[in-house]
């Protein structure tokens, strides 16, 4: 696997395969491992801080799990068919375009192809979602994530591991967010010094040099919680409950970790794979698990509740958001890199 994003990577930096513009300029937000960073609440976070700077700004994303019934479909948000967009374009974009994260929010397996529908649609910033592999579409600017906790996916490439490519392909990076980062690291609003870094994240950068990216850091906190009857409460009402997690993300123990972090007593966690597309069977197995545990209420991602199965228990959706005191810089170093908006927009 690592040979083959290798070979890949190389014909691109020789100019064999040759990279598109959309027209408008692209941001990238990506990791070097398959999931679990934060990744969905990072560019929900970034496109809504580029929207209150005045940009019009376009979600663009592979729509991994979806059905789209052409080759670049616009995500639209039915909320009186919640599961709709998920089946259409994948449950990441559908949460993104129901949490109304952007002007628009597109998605195709021909990335090229999306990002120039968003920019006929009005948008002047594309923030390409999953995009730091993908580079067929220019960008202006490449957003790795890390994990904090687990740099490299415990160093396996895929199949067998997490890794998509070598760790030396941050050298491609422009910028670098330490996610799930310790509150110490997510209150310091400025480039982080190599000493603070978890060491394996910080001798991969030191084997960089000169090419290794500035590094900020990140922290996904719980936001709200949404009980099922539609109220939103604050998340340490949990505390003390005894609850079935359902989930089907990547990287399930994260999840678990931050519940109980807020004290709530896990009585089971039932965890899919990521994107799974929750069945019938799926919604009789969760009211199973939760008569047989005792827990008083199902918990599951904001994620998962897009895919929610129909007759399953209605569940308490626990929202995440990123917190950052380096926003600021983050934000001024992306409006940097794409310039200021084209007079004949908007």
């Amino acid at each position: 696997w690592l040979a083959v994003a290798a070979a890949r990577n190389a014909a691109y930096d020789r100019g064999w395969l040759q990279a598109h513009d959309a027209g408008v300029p692209v941001g990238s937000v990506g990791n070097l491992t398959a999931g679990g960073t934060g990744k969905t609440p990072f560019v929900a976070w970034l496109a809504g801080e580029l929207r209150r700077a005045g940009r019009t700004v376009a979600i663009v994303s592979r729509g991994h799990g979806g059905a789209p019934p052409a080759p670049v479909v616009v995500v639209e948000h039915d909320p009186a068919r919640p599961g709709h967009a998920a089946r259409v374009a994948g449950d990441e974009p559908a949460m993104l375009a129901a949490a109304g994260a952007a002007d628009l929010v597109v998605v195709g397996r021909d990335r090229v192809a999306a990002a120039r529908l968003a920019a006929a649609r009005g948008a002047d910033v594309v923030v390409l979602d999953d995009g730091f592999q993908h580079r067929r579409l220019t960008r202006r600017l490449d957003i790795v994530l890390v994990d904090a906790r687990d740099p490299f996916g415990g160093g396996r490439a895929l199949p067998a591991g997490l890794l998509r490519e070598s760790p030396a392909g941050l050298a491609r990076a422009d910028l670098c967010v330490l996610t799930r980062a310790a509150p110490e690291l997510a209150a310091r609003d400025g480039w982080i010094e190599p000493d603070r870094l978890p060491p394996e994240f910080a001798a991969q950068l030191a084997r960089l040099g000169p090419a290794a990216p500035p590094v900020c850091a990140a922290a996904l906190r719980p936001q709200a919680l949404e009980l099922p009857d539609g109220r939103c409460v604050a998340p340490d009402a949990l505390a003390g409950r005894p609850v079935l997690l359902v989930s089907g993300i990547a990287g399930p123990q994260g999840f678990e970790r931050t519940v109980a972090a807020l004290g709530a007593r896990i009585a089971a966690h039932l965890a899919w794979p990521d994107h799974h597309p929750f069945s019938p069977a799926d919604a009789r197995r969760i009211a199973e698990a939760l008569r047989e545990s005792g827990a008083e209420l199902v918990v599951t991602t904001r994620k998962d509740r897009i895919r929610w199965p129909q007759d399953a228990p209605q569940p308490a959706v626990l929202d995440v958001g990123i917190e950052t005191a380096a926003g600021p810089r983050i934000v001024a170093r992306v409006l940097d890199a794409i310039g200021p908006r084209e007079p004949d927009r908007r």
